[in-house]
Formats: structure tokens, sequence, C-alpha cells
């Protein structure tokens, strides 16, 4: 049985300054989680992967038990087995070949959406965070919020060194409480191709070095982004 619980005043502040992250691109559309024993899960509306579909989903999970969307007041930010915007009664699932800590599925008319953990009260290192050990095929990166992607082009880490060395960078990084980012603090958009053919999108805060959900990365990570930005 999933356990009910409060988010604290501080955790909401950084729901509230994610909504601030994604402000002028399509928040309502973009700012889709789940909550889960703790953790938070996200759903960007694009990802450039490859969809999930029902041969890749494991064992039923959990069940949402409010959304947002259909009752703010009765499901504030907060509570476990909430949604922003999935009905109660959704059906969630384990996703093949991943840790429910990191990914969950969510299966809704026939349709399966992919949610990804960006926020983990329990995670020390970004391993913790993002099970991606060994799964990472390539690195795109490009400058921006997902509101001026569309227009940009972005590059992707041709080095398979260079590969090993971000996930390993990232994977070893220590994660602290998450704080809101100022929109005018600089960001990179990182997306993480996997081995199945699915993506893992997270901005990288440039002045603080620290990539979505409070992982804090080393100067070596920045300058091969930096690298390949041609800064």
């Amino acid at each position: 049985m999933v356990r009910v619980m409060r988010l604290s005043r501080a955790v909401l502040a950084v729901l509230i300054g994610v909504v601030a992250l994604l402000r002028g691109a399509g928040a309502q559309a973009l700012l889709d989680f789940v909550t889960f024993d703790g953790i938070d899960y996200i759903r960007w509306a694009e990802e450039p992967g490859r969809a999930l579909v029902r041969s890749d989903l494991g064992q039923e999970f959990a069940t949402v038990g409010c959304s947002v969307g259909e009752d703010r007041r009765s499901c504030p930010f907060g509570l476990d087995a909430a949604a922003a915007f999935m009905p109660a009664g959704t059906r969630m699932c384990a996703v093949r070949g991943y840790p429910t800590d990191f990914r969950l599925a969510a299966l809704w008319k026939d349709h399966v959406f992919l949610y990804q953990s960006w926020r983990n009260p329990r995670a020390k290192v970004g391993g913790d965070l993002l099970a991606i050990a060994g799964k990472v095929r390539s690195i795109d990166v490009q400058r921006g919020e997902p509101a001026t992607m569309a227009a940009r082009t972005p590059v992707t880490i041709a080095s398979a060194e260079d590969t090993v060395a971000l996930v390993d960078l990232l994977l070893r990084g220590a994660v602290r409480r998450p704080v809101p980012h100022p929109m005018s603090e600089p960001r990179y958009w990182l997306t993480f191709w996997l081995a199945d053919g699915t993506t893992l999108g997270r901005p990288f805060f440039v002045d603080t070095s620290e990539l979505m959900g409070g992982v804090v990365l080393p100067i070596e990570f920045r300058r091969i982004l930096e690298r390949y930005l041609g800064e």
C-alpha cells in the first residue's frame, strides 16, 4: 500500500520553481508529474526517443489516487499517489530493465506514458536518482529552455570517451536538495539517448553546475559540454 505524505514547503517551492523554469514553454503541458513513495517523477510533453509500448511494461506498481487536474482542492501537491493530469485510478507499471525508483509508466486509454524521477530524497549520488549506468548510447546538448529548443539543432557528443566521462561524472555527483533556479540563469539541455531507444532529458544549470534534481557536477562536466558548444 502506498502511503500518503505531505511535501515540505521547501519541496513545494521546488515544484513552483520547476513551473517557473518552464513558464512560457507550455508549462501546463510540460509539468506532468506523479508522486509515489516520496519520489517525484516527471514526463516531458515532447521526448525525441521512441515511445513505450505494452511490451516495455513490467508488473503493476500502483494506481493514481488523485489528480490535480480533476480536483486541485482535495489533491494538493505533496500527496503520495497524486498526479498532475493522469486521472485517479490510472495504472502505474514498472518499466522492464529499470528500477521503479527511476522509471514508471502510466497506462491510460491504451497509451503508455513514461515518467522518470527528478527528485528522490533518498538519493545520495546521481546514480541513485537516474539509473542509466551502462545504458547511455549518446548525448545531445544545446543551449536554452524547452521553449527555445525547437528552433535549435542539438550538438551530439561525438566522442565515446566524452560520453562515458559525462555519464560517470553524473553517476558520482552528490545529490543535494533541489532548489528553484531563476529564469535568468543560463542552462543547457541534455538529452541522454539510451540503448533501448528511449531518452532522458534534463536541464543543466550553468551557474550552479547542477543537473535538475539536485545533482551537483564538477567543473569537468561543464568543460566537456562547452567544448562541444564552442564556448
